[in-house]
């Protein structure tokens, strides 16, 4: 079960809230010993996420023929059922939701190959978290193509790539044409597109295979 509740006092330590429903059915049928609070903001969507979100919706529309309304219906139902929380309208949701809406509707894209009229990093309101879909998909952060790992910690003279540790390693997700720019001049590329490299954990070096020869750096 799922409702919102009122901040009644917070005294810096102890808590006081009353839900806007009757909860007390559940807490006698459930006896749990705790909940789950997520804190509103309190500011609304902005234009700019709202822009943002209409027009992934617009890509996705475009890529699997369905209507816009019907994916906007499919994905904010999806994206409640994964997360949690209510259903929300795209008038009046909050910032937050917001920004956790746009980074799943990107994070679909990059997973299955969706192409966009503009580069999703301009839609990305979580840089961080699209760079890592960009290396956990293999997706340039840049624009969007086929990527390969490129190490901005770089794997020194005489250390073996197929043994050495690349967790906690810095890295970014970019296509050939990027890559060798990176080459180039790291810094003056990621200035100008705004992209830094990300730690690398466990999960990526998985996925990534890093650690056994099949990183091109």
């Amino acid at each position: 079960m799922t409702t919102t509740a009122k901040i009644l006092d917070f005294d810096g330590e102890m808590l006081t809230i009353m839900p806007t429903i009757p909860i007390d059915r559940e807490l006698l049928k459930k006896h749990p010993d705790y909940v789950e609070i997520r804190v509103h903001d309190g500011r609304s969507i902005t234009n700019d996420q709202r822009a943002k979100i209409f027009a992934i919706i617009r890509d996705i529309s475009i890529w699997s023929g369905d209507d816009p309304e019907t994916i906007r219906g499919f994905f904010t139902w999806d994206f409640v059922g994964r997360f949690g929380g209510e259903c929300f309208s795209l008038s009046d949701v909050d910032m937050t939701t917001a920004r956790h809406f746009i980074t799943y509707l990107i994070d679909f894209c990059l997973r299955w190959n969706v192409p966009t009229k503009r580069p999703l990093m301009e839609h990305a309101d979580e840089v961080g978290r699209y760079l890592y879909g960009c290396l956990e998909h293999r997706k340039c952060a840049i624009c969007g193509k086929v990527a390969e790992v490129h190490h901005v910690d770089r794997i020194g003279m005489g250390r073996d790539r197929e043994t050495v540790v690349h967790v906690g390693l810095k890295a970014i997700a970019l296509c050939r044409e990027h890559h060798n720019k990176a080459h180039e001049d790291e810094a003056d590329l990621f200035e100008a597109y705004h992209v830094h490299g990300i730690e690398l954990d466990e999960y990526l070096c998985k996925k990534l295979r890093l650690g056994k020869g099949e990183d091109r750096k």
